[in-house]
Formats: structure tokens, C-alpha cells, sequence
């Protein structure tokens, strides 16, 4: 799963950024860092996502989770979430410093309509407790159970915060008017492109996919077979 995913998030999520960052005449999104921020951040849900994936097929398969496995896993997590982190703070006091006339506009937007997702789901939730947790985890090697349920929640909490990024990005640039001069407003529809319907398909359709290639090629079968051999 690293070495697939990491390269599909180079061309997917690097040309993303790609095409954010080129735009000039937005200033939430023109910057040179957009890209590789979107590579950061793929990297780092898809992390977690692994680990989410693996404590959930272990468990459906009744088997006991390896926390050897968990910790390594963690140890990625922690590294390029703090990368992450970093690229992303850059990214602000980039914006900060460029921002020129629309400053006043990007304050209004950050202290204001973005300040839940942006300072409180993304900063806290998704990036600071994470990397508080994953440090504690790393040494505190007692109650199995307990470091066991902090990884998952660590991994869901990494979820949301890389969730809250591309709200931030996408809907908070669209938040403003092209004058600078005021806000405009986002609804969530239920149907449509871009629905909460729409949305929860492409959300469980890489799941069922993901689930039709483990019963179509189960790879412990595999590893069994070869332990045979």
C-alpha cells in the first residue's frame, strides 16, 4: 500500500495542488507551496488510513494486532505529519507576508468563517493532539489495549484534520468576493455534483473496491503459502 499509494498521490494530489497554486488571482490559493502541500498531506491521510484499514481487516479476520506493526507505522505517521506541519505553517506565513491588499480579507476569512476548521479541527484536532499522542506512544509501552484504541484514534483524528485542509483550501477560497470587498456563502445540498449524497458515494466506493480486491485476491492467503513452501 506505500509504495502504490505514495506515487498515485504524486500525480494525483501533486497536479491538484498544481492548479490551486497557479491561480493568481486568488490569493488563499496562489502560492508555491499549494502542491507539495497537497503531497503532504496525501501522504499523511494515507498513512493513517493504512493503519485504520489494517486494525480493521485484522480484526474482521479475528486475528490478534501487531503492535510492532502499529508502531512502525506510527513512527511514519509521526515524521510526515510534523513535515506536513511545517510546510503548512510556511504556507500561512507566506500568505501573510504577500498578501498585500487582500490581507485584511484573508484575516477576516481565517479569524472568522475558516477559524472551527482551519485553527480547531485542522491545527488541533487533526495535526497537534495527533503528534502530542503519537510521542506519548512511543514510549509508554504498557496496556496493549489502550495504545492499541490512542493508534486508532490518532489515525481518525489524522483524517479529519487532512479533511478539514481541503475544506479550508477549496471552499474558503471560494468564500470571498473577487473585489475583496465581502463574503459569499457555501451550503452543503443533499443532492447533486457536489451533495452530501454524491459525496458519501465517493467516500464507500474506493472502501467497496477495497473490500472486493481482499475477497477476490486475499493476500494473507498468500503470505500463508509461502510460509508453507
Amino acid at each position: 500500500l506505500f509504495r502504490s499509494g505514495i506515487p498515485s498521490a504524486f500525480i494525483l494530489h501533486g497536479y491538484v495542488g498544481f492548479i490551486f497554486g497557479s491561480i493568481k488571482a486568488n490569493p488563499w490559493w496562489s502560492t508555491p507551496l499549494m502542491p507539495i502541500i497537497f503531497l503532504f498531506s496525501a501522504m499523511v491521510s494515507g498513512i493513517a488510513l493504512v493503519m485504520i484499514v489494517y486494525m480493521a481487516i485484522t480484526y474482521l479476520r479475528k486475528k490478534v494486532i501487531d503492535l510492532d506493526v502499529l508502531d512502525s507505522i506510527g513512527k511514519y505517521l509521526f515524521f510526515v505529519l510534523i513535515l506536513d506541519f511545517t510546510l503548512e505553517g510556511l504556507d500561512q506565513i507566506h500568505r501573510i507576508y504577500v498578501a498585500e491588499e487582500s490581507f485584511e480579507i484573508i484575516k477576516l476569512l481565517v479569524s472568522g468563517k475558516l477559524y472551527l476548521t482551519l485553527f480547531i479541527a485542522q491545527g488541533l484536532v487533526g495535526t497537534i493532539i495527533p503528534l502530542i499522542t503519537l510521542v506519548f506512544l512511543q514510549f509508554y509501552k504498557h496496556k496493549i489495549k489502550l495504545r492499541k484504541s490512542m493508534y486508532l484514534i490518532v489515525s481518525m483524528l489524522v483524517l479529519i484534520g487532512v479533511y478539514s485542509m481541503r475544506w479550508n483550501v477549496v471552499i474558503g477560497g471560494q468564500l470571498f468576493s473577487k473585489s475583496f470587498s465581502g463574503f459569499t456563502s457555501f451550503r452543503v445540498g443533499l443532492i447533486g455534483l457536489d451533495g452530501t449524497l454524491m459525496a458519501a458515494f465517493w467516500l464507500l466506493l474506493p472502501i467497496g473496491i477495497l473490500a472486493f480486491l481482499l475477497w477476490l485476491l486475499p493476500p494473507w492467503k498468500m503470505v500463508q503459502e509461502e510460509i508453507e513452501e
